[in-house]
């Protein structure tokens, strides 16, 4: 049994008074002097170096639902990360703490919100896992399904469904895993011939995933990777605007908060590696802007090992109205060149902070520069002047890291 002196204290600045938190106190304080805790409850709680969100579960009998839950996040990252460990296959009724959560919770689950006698909750099930999920053989081309997942080879067909693709074994296990809203699987016979694999398509089976058994043809026919991959599968995508249409940020954050930004990174492997490398530090979202690759390129989904579709993304046009909007909102922007006079160790890091990277051959535009708060390089030995973009990223957020650790920045009492 954990200590969940450090949530409580979380709970109580969120909302003291929902009858959720009153009951997980109770319980909690009750374990505390017997020793006994209520097998009922589930709980989980998203952030890397503090508690960033919650979601508390207990088994509902009464709201036509399989879990009643007390949901509450204080960034993107630490809400989307608490929404896939919700279990497949189950219907949660949700009591939302914030606002800004009840547009982030359709990016994953299907439903609505409904009125009770206990008060507005959003009753839905993960997208994908509902009760009409099926298991057949797809043995043509022109089938529906064959159909369907071809036209999410291309961009347009990815927004216009708000789909996108997983390719390979190793990724659509992890996007299972994951807890990925996923809309369809496809496999081939190759993929179920050994006892793991076999294990594997059950555990998807029985989590009501639409699974379909294709040959290689037909699947050669969806993707034009090579060799054909003997699974693939649909995700739900989910890519909102940083800006409102108002100009204002759709974006949520707390004053500890990180935003990288990728500027007209080019190259899908290179964007792959800058995502993986900002979800390994911890960030809690990424902005994307300008005319560079589309993260949803099978390179880039490849190369990102699962940051896709886990890490919270966003996209704007123009850079600089971004950066607007964040300093108008008390942000710190800094942008990585080899042009700047100060290097990255000698910098001051203030919270909230944005770090920007560039394109790989021209690096930040002209008037990205001028309008971040601040310039830094990361310095380097004689014989090379520039790192990979996604290497750069990551200098610089474990460079941020550290020096928040240093001065405390990570501490609930702050």
């Amino acid at each position: 049994m954990e200590n969940y002196d450090e949530l409580i204290a979380f709970l109580e600045k969120v909302d003291p008074k929902a009858e959720e938190v009153l009951h997980f106190k109770q319980a909690y304080h009750s374990y505390s002097k017997t020793g006994e805790w209520n097998p009922a409850y589930q709980v989980f709680t998203s952030g890397w170096l503090n508690i960033d969100g919650a979601m508390l579960m207990t088994p509902e009998g009464s709201l036509d639902a399989d879990y009643r839950v007390f949901l509450t996040a204080t960034t993107e990252r630490s809400l989307r990360e608490l929404l896939l460990a919700f279990p497949r296959r189950n219907v949660g009724i949700f009591r939302i703490a914030e606002k800004w959560i009840e547009e982030r919770i359709k990016g994953i689950f299907e439903g609505d919100f409904v009125q009770t006698d206990l008060g507005r909750y959003y009753h839905g099930i993960k997208r994908g896992s509902h009760a009409k999920a099926e298991q057949r053989t797809v043995s043509k081309r022109k089938d529906v399904i064959a159909a369907h997942i071809r036209k999410l080879t291309s961009l347009k067909g990815k927004l216009e469904y708000s789909q996108f693709v997983v390719e390979g074994e190793m990724m659509v296990q992890r996007a299972v895993t994951d807890g990925l809203p996923i809309e369809t699987i496809l496999y081939t016979q190759n993929f179920v011939s050994t006892s793991d694999e076999k294990d594997f398509l059950n555990q998807a089976i029985q989590e009501n995933l639409s699974c379909y058994l294709v040959n290689d043809g037909v699947m050669g026919s969806i993707t034009t990777t090579r060799p054909v991959p003997s699974i693939i599968a649909a995700v739900h995508l989910n890519y909102p605007s940083f800006l409102s249409e108002s100009g204002q940020m759709n974006f949520h954050f707390s004053k500890n908060c990180t935003l990288l930004i990728a500027e007209n990174v080019g190259n899908p492997d290179n964007l792959g590696m800058t995502l993986r490398t900002a979800d390994a530090a911890g960030v809690p979202a990424v902005l994307l802007s300008g005319d560079g690759a589309s993260p949803f390129h099978k390179n880039c989904i490849r190369a990102s090992r699962g940051a896709v579709g886990r890490l919270p993304m966003f996209h704007v046009p123009d850079t600089n109205s971004a950066i607007k909007q964040l300093k108008t909102s008390g942000w710190q922007v800094i942008g990585a060149t080899a042009r700047a006079e100060n290097d990255l160790y000698a910098m001051k890091y203030t919270s909230p902070t944005a770090i920007v990277v560039g394109n790989e051959n021209s690096g930040l535009l002209a008037e990205t520069r001028e309008s971040c708060t601040e310039l830094v390089r990361i310095p380097m030995a004689s014989g090379q002047s520039s790192l990979n973009v996604g290497v750069a990223a990551g200098v610089l957020l474990y460079e941020l890291s550290r020096q928040k650790i240093s001065n405390h920045d990570f501490n609930l009492t702050n």
